[in-house]
Order: C-alpha cells, then sequence, then structure tokens
C-alpha cells in the first residue's frame, strides 16, 4: 500500500512541475475591490491560492476539532455520572430506600388514576 502512494505522490509532483514549466510565461495580474497586484506569473497565483485555501481548511478544521472535544468532554462527563448513580444504585441493599419518589399518582384496582 505505501508503495502506491509514493507511486501517486511522484506523479502528482511530476504534475504540477510540469503545469509550472509550462506555464512560466504566463502572467497575469489580480484585481480585488480597488487593489491590483503587479503581474505575476500563472503558477505563482495558482499555488498562492492553494497555500490560502489549505491555510482557511486548517483554521476551519481546528475549530471543528476543538467543538468536538468539548463535546467529548461533556458526554464523558455526563457518562461518569450516570456510571456512578448506577453504581450508587447497584449498591442499595433491599432495605434501604434512597430517595422518596415524586411520583404522587397511583392505579387503582378499577385502573382509574388517585391522589393518594
Amino acid at each position: 500500500m505505501w508503495i502506491i502512494k509514493w507511486i501517486i505522490s511522484a506523479i502528482l509532483v511530476v504534475l504540477i512541475i510540469g503545469f509550472a514549466v509550462q506555464n512560466t510565461d504566463q502572467v497575469v495580474s489580480l484585481t480585488f475591490i480597488k487593489w491590483q497586484s503587479i503581474n505575476l506569473p500563472l503558477w505563482v497565483v495558482m499555488y498562492a491560492s492553494f497555500v490560502c485555501g489549505m491555510l482557511f481548511w486548517l483554521l476551519v478544521s481546528i475549530f471543528r476539532v476543538i467543538a468536538l472535544k468539548t463535546e467529548n468532554r461533556k458526554i464523558k462527563k455526563d457518562l461518569k455520572k450516570t456510571a456512578d448513580e448506577l453504581n450508587k444504585l447497584r449498591n442499595v441493599s433491599v432495605n434501604e430506600s434512597l430517595e422518596p419518589v415524586a411520583n404522587t399518582t397511583s392505579v387503582s384496582k378499577g385502573g382509574v388514576k388517585t391522589e393518594e
């Protein structure tokens, strides 16, 4: 598998170098609102835009990872709380009562709910 990765990487590098060599004579100028760049080779503009895209992707990924780690910590905290509660309930003897039940309604023999 690693051989395939190296072969694909080598082919991509050759294609990128071939693109740059073929477009050395192409010159472009960038305009953004009122700003205008100097004349730059096309391959420089392409690589600069690629690098800007990668940096943008990196920033978005960093924020996403931070959000996922925060959510993961919250879920682990809730899981620990639930596990502690379960262990507490498992260790209660039959004669002990943890807390009184808050439900005050009950069903009589006729199937009608009544207040106690």
